[in-house]
């Protein structure tokens, strides 16, 4: 009876989940960052390999799932939404598991409402950083299901099935490989060797999906290493000020990251048997490690991921802590209730319901990533439609190709009959246009090109504002003819010899 009303309230918290996240599955997608997993999702059927077809800083597995939903239900935005909404939806039932654990029901329930709650603040679609997070969270939480088991053949199911999923979290994103193992540790520590055996075989047999692709990389595998190192440059921010958002989101989930990790350990010294003051380490590890992350880059679509982990929890420790200093039933009732009220206004004051403002915008858009029927890309993109014939070569990209901080990624999977003509999908500062790229080869070998100014203005305190080599200019200038133009973008196609209009 227990077991099925616990069933019925992780339901009804779903359920919860599904309404505040909902309105946050539609709006106009990312050019580049949503752009670039549609665009290669829709490539997979054709054998394209990740580091060798196409740039990438992230691991395949979220790529692949999307060209499952693909495959499954039409090569379209929603499909692949449906996959970030589902990475949501995990993280709030691994974290119901984890504070269910901790302090009952209801600090499970608020710990899932209250992610729901952070996640709807932002467009719901499948990114890598999401998808990692919910299988290293349900990593965790496999975990600790399987050591309540005790030893048994079960338990080793339990763990072999916790290594699989963590190891699908490093398919993920390769630098979650530290926090996965981290989190594990004091779990893994609580049980026999033949479970944690078991742990390592799942994690290593999923990471090692990942020798077949650096070895189909060859030569370009160097490529993608020097890029990698040389874009930190471009990318990295400096620190918010920890009195404002979202530094002072950060300032909170790192002291709740280190009080977990104290709190458990003390709780651990006391009585080596206690599975929750391992799991209050294990999860305050987790969010410590995931730190590399908002140190790289601290603005609020890293930092939320990483604070939700620690801060969606707090509620459940708070009982935890006044549970074990002795309080009666009635004030921990009153405290639960008091939480409840506090979880209530945060879900009400991260605005989740406010994104229904943005569905009449996108009713003219195509595909999910334009804002009207007047959107110039939009122009831009249907007459590009009309004209480029199956298997013609096509790049997009920044109009000034001596900057590429952003592009307009999205178009490759708006234009299905292209073939991308350059390894250089994503522009990233500092690799496609620093020398020896070979971006300007690329750019020999096409036929079309899409252009845009539109973040010519991109400006941020780190080395993206830095020009690299004049050439892929200079080929543009020299071999393209503007085709057609709305706006901040134009369409242009290889000259004929003596043609007029050439790009410039």
């Amino acid at each position: 009876m227990t077991r099925r009303r616990d069933v019925s309230r992780l339901l009804l918290v779903v359920a919860t989940a599904l309404v505040l996240l909902a309105p946050s599955t539609v709006g106009k997608g990312s050019a580049m960052d949503e752009g670039a997993v549609v665009a290669y999702a829709s490539r997979v059927p054709s054998g394209a390999i990740p580091y060798r077809d196409y740039e990438t800083f992230y691991g395949p597995a979220n790529v692949w799932l999307v060209a499952g939903a693909f495959e499954a239900f039409g090569q379209t935005v929603s499909s692949e939404r449906a996959i970030g909404l589902l990475y949501r939806l995990v993280i709030v039932v691994a974290l119901f598991v984890i504070g269910r654990s901790l302090a009952g029901v209801v600090a499970g329930a608020l710990a899932g409402v209250l992610s729901a709650a952070m996640m709807a603040n932002e467009l719901v679609w499948a990114a890598a950083t999401w998808g990692s997070l919910a299988f290293g969270l349900t990593s965790i939480a496999l975990c600790l299901v399987g050591a309540r088991r005790g030893p048994s053949s079960r338990q080793t199911l339990w763990f072999l099935l916790a290594g699989v999923v963590g190891g699908l979290a490093v398919l993920m994103r390769f630098d979650f490989l530290p926090g996965v193992v981290l989190a594990s540790l004091p779990l893994l520590a609580y049980v026999g060797k033949r479970a944690r055996l078991a742990w390592g075989v799942g994690l290593v047999l999923l990471v090692m999906v990942y020798l077949p692709l650096l070895a189909l990389a060859g030569a370009r595998l160097s490529r993608f290493i020097d890029d990698l190192n040389a874009t930190r440059a471009g990318r990295t921010l400096p620190l918010p000020s920890p009195l404002e958002f979202p530094g002072s989101l950060l300032v909170a989930a790192a002291i709740a990251s280190v009080v977990f990790v104290a709190l458990g350990v003390v709780l651990w010294r006391r009585d080596r048997t206690d599975l929750n003051a391992r799991l209050l380490v294990s999860v305050g590890l987790l969010s410590i490690a995931l730190g590399r992350w908002v140190l790289w880059r601290p603005d609020v679509f890293h930092i939320r991921p990483v604070a939700l982990v620690s801060l969606s929890l707090v509620p459940g420790v708070v009982v935890l802590v006044v549970r074990l200093s002795g309080l009666s039933h009635r004030g921990e009732v009153a405290l639960s209730g008091l939480l409840c009220v506090v979880a209530l206004a945060a879900c009400v004051n991260q605005g989740a319901l406010a994104r229904l403002h943005s569905i009449p915008d996108v009713r003219g858009g195509y595909r999910g990533f334009f804002a009207g029927r007047d959107d110039p890309a939009r122009l831009v993109t249907m007459h590009a439609r009309a004209l480029v014939r199956p298997g013609a070569s096509l790049f997009a990209g920044p109009r000034d190709l001596r900057r590429t901080n952003y592009g307009p990624t999205y178009i490759y999977f708006l234009l299905p009959q292209a073939r991308p003509a350059s390894y250089y999908m994503e522009m990233n500062p500092k690799t496609a246009n620093r020398e020896g790229s070979g971006l300007a080869d690329d750019l020999r070998g096409a036929e079309w090109l899409i252009l845009t100014s539109e973040w010519d203005g991109f400006k941020e305190p780190n080395a993206s504002s830095d020009y690299g080599p004049a050439e892929p200019n200079r080929v543009v200038a020299n071999d393209f003819c503007l085709r057609y133009r709305r706006g901040t973008y134009g369409l242009y196609k290889r000259c004929d010899r003596g043609g007029a209009s050439r790009g410039g």
